[in-house]
């Protein structure tokens, strides 16, 4: 209840913050428009030509609204260095990794911060689920890949920065989808918004559900969002931010091994269709960000947020294999921006606080064969982090700009036990640390700059990483400790004649490696441990061209050289072995068309090379090519568009793994995805007023 108290008297300060500055009658300061904010990676309004770090923005294509709308990677093909598995199995969530960073994870993400409207979705322990994004919402999507850490804290791998869309320009405007599948895929979304002086609103609602191709992979979700827009003042405007997710309905078919891969693809373990393993889920958030220019070239921002989720899932084992939390999370951002001369020249200085709270109340019960039994555990955790942060960006010279950042995290782990009849488990432990960051870009040219970075980085363990203990029931896991990283990279990135490339080399050297194991006792359940010492070693290129009556065309590539330094597990040393669940070669490419009548093709082909899914590098996942074709036709005229599409996915028919479970037990490392396979839907948008 003090938490609830707490969290709505700051929502009424903002209230009250926003209110009066709509109140005041215009001053004498000189009306500063905020508007839309084109790149937001660095907390505040940027080129991406001015950041020392490899940047990807995305906007919304007219074609991306004819994809299924079911997983994130729809939006972000063709990113190097950003890999995604598991679009198929929506009890574990789609896995992203960036530069490695991420691949541990056995289900959310890991090791990459994530933000939505401006307002956190990556928890205050480090951990995130995409279960409440929804693609086809999707209108900007920014990644920068390598550390953001002195930013953002406790992350690896690098930030995705996503706006969800925008009200439209008219008064009101309706958009309604429907989209149709192979394995029983349908999708219904509906879309309305307008706009009417100072304010700005836009409503969503989707339903998806699906048989899957897999047995046992069922899954049913129904989502919605308002998001409402005011402009108090000329100086200032305020954003409300409403979400709801329920998925009553994910089950999961589990990992297979290799032999059953070749028999059978299409079967769930046995065990999960044994344990009925799956998962329900509740969740509402809200967000609230008001923000304010006082004067030309200054900037304050505060931002709230707060989250509940009810959370129960039923994992392939008996012991504690039935898991309920009750989740609630709230924090408080601040910072303030502002512009002016240094020495005489342009500087940008950034100053801020993040603040974050979360506490689950979690009980674990022993899985009956997919039936509730025995209590196993009961505890009350909690996390609460603290982050300063400072960021200067100066351009030294007219060809030269120098950034440097830093922050310290501070991150405060208890754990309450209530379950006391195997001994009490209650402990705390605290992990703090800072992270800094330097940069240099040079503009060799309007449209060409190179740029150098270099960033130290902290990730803590979270909360299920410490409480997945492999010596007991309950408590911390008192050998598992935060991994640190020192990052290196060296970029070139320009425009010429409409073509966008751009090309990056990185070293990173890590420390205390955070990696998932399971147990033949528990198969299912990551455990945690740190690995000695690691590198990783890559280059990522992207070319885009421009249109050429009506096509344009992208291609990428990854290079990812990573592997254990020092690593001992069992009193074997894995030195020299390479990254587990991170391919070395990767390429993608993508070729658009669209005919001035209407008619439109896109071609998406991937290549992903072979890689180990375990430490010991005895096991690997092949090698597989996909491809997508999509081609359709979209009308205009006046106040009403139509369209209608095909798509294939799995064109060229590949058996292949969509997910790979990395260090899994009993050798089920493997997660078939379906062969060629069947999409269509049409859209509309009508012009009410």
């Amino acid at each position: 209840m003090q938490y609830f108290l707490g969290f709505l008297a700051i929502l009424s300060i903002l209230f009250l913050f926003a209110t009066a500055s709509l109140a005041q009658e215009p001053n004498k300061i000189q009306p500063v428009i905020l508007d839309p904010i084109n790149v937001t990676a660095t907390r505040s309004e940027r080129s991406p030509s001015q950041i020392p770090n490899s940047i990807t923005q995305i906007k919304r294509d007219s074609q991306q609204g004819f994809q299924p709308g079911a997983t994130l990677d729809e939006f972000a093909r063709g990113t190097p260095g950003v890999f995604f598995q598991n679009q198929f199995n929506f009890a574990q969530d789609v896995r992203i990794a960036i530069r490695g960073f991420g691949a541990r994870s056995p289900f959310g993400v890991r090791g990459i911060q994530m933000r939505v409207d401006g307002i956190p979705q990556t928890l205050p322990d480090g951990q995130t689920q995409l279960d409440s994004i929804d693609p086809s919402l999707i209108e900007r999507m920014d990644i920068v890949r390598g550390p953001s850490a002195a930013l953002y804290g406790n992350a690896s791998g690098g930030l995705i920065d996503i706006t969800t869309r925008e009200a439209p320009p008219e008064k009101f405007v309706v958009m309604p989808r429907q989209v149709f599948g192979q394995y029983g895929y349908l999708k219904s979304e509906l879309f309305m918004g307008g706009r009417s002086g100072n304010f700005g609103y836009s409503l969503y609602g989707s339903h998806l559900q699906q048989d899957g191709w897999r047995n046992h992979s069922a899954m049913q979700n129904t989502f919605s969002q308002a998001k409402l827009n005011f402009q108090t003042s000329i100086n200032s405007d305020l954003m409300l931010v409403f979400r709801e997710l329920y998925s009553p309905l994910s089950k999961d078919p589990g990992a297979l091994t290799s032999a059953e891969v070749q028999t059978n693809p299409r079967q769930a373990s046995a065990r999960n269709l044994q344990y009925n393993a799956g998962e329900e889920i509740r969740q509402e958030e809200m967000g609230i960000r008001f923000r304010q220019r006082p004067s030309v070239g200054k900037e304050f921002t505060v931002t709230a947020h707060m989250l509940h989720r009810d959370f129960q899932s039923r994992q392939p084992f008996f012991d504690g294999g039935q898991v309920q939390f009750d989740r609630l999370v709230g924090g408080l951002m601040m910072q303030f921006v502002n512009d002016h001369e240094l020495f005489n020249r342009p500087n940008r200085f950034l100053v801020g606080v993040d603040y974050g709270i979360q506490n689950d109340d979690r009980q674990r019960f022993n899985n009956n064969f997919g039936v509730r039994s025995a209590l196993n555990l009961s505890q009350i955790e909690r996390v609460q982090s603290v982050g300063p942060f400072v960021r200067n960006e100066w351009n030294v010279a007219d060809k030269l700009d120098l950034v440097l950042g830093g922050r310290w995290d501070w991150l405060h782990y208890q754990v309450k036990d209530q379950f006391k009849s195997d001994g009490n488990e209650s402990g705390s432990r605290a992990i703090s640390q800072g992270s800094g960051s330097a940069g240099l870009v040079y503009h060799l040219a309007d449209q060409q700059q190179l740029y150098a970075h270099v960033a130290s980085v902290f990730e803590a363990p979270t909360t299920t990483e410490l409480l997945n203990n492999p010596a007991g029931r309950g408590g911390f896991n008192p050998s598992l400790n935060a991994q640190t990283s020192l990052s290196n990279e060296l970029g070139f990135r320009g425009n010429s004649a409409g073509f966008q490339y751009d090309t990056a080399v990185f070293f990173i050297r890590t420390w205390d490696e955070i990696t998932p194991f399971e147990l033949a006792t528990s198969p299912g359940r990551a455990f945690f441990r740190n690995a000695g010492q690691s590198r990783r070693v890559g280059v990522e290129t992207r070319l885009a061209t421009p249109e050429w009556k009506g096509l344009r065309g992208e291609v990428s590539y990854t290079f990812s050289d990573f592997a254990f330094e020092k690593y001992v597990v069992n009193d074997i040393s894995l030195k020299g072995n390479v990254f587990p669940g991170v391919p070395t070669h990767r390429w993608e490419g993508l070729l658009r068309y669209s005919h001035p009548f209407g008619f439109f093709g896109q071609l998406h082909v991937h290549r992903v090379g072979g890689f180990y899914v375990n430490d010991i590098n005895t096991a690997t996942n092949p090698a597989y090519n996909l491809g997508q074709l999509l081609f359709g036709w979209e009308l205009r005229r006046n106040w009403i568009e139509g369209s209608v599409f095909l798509g294939v996915n799995n064109l060229f028919d590949t058996q292949y793994n969509a997910n790979t479970r990395v260090n899994a037990a009993l050798g089920r490392y493997y997660e078939p995805g379906p062969p060629l396979n069947l999409f269509g839907g049409i859209r509309m948008r009508v012009v009410v007023f």
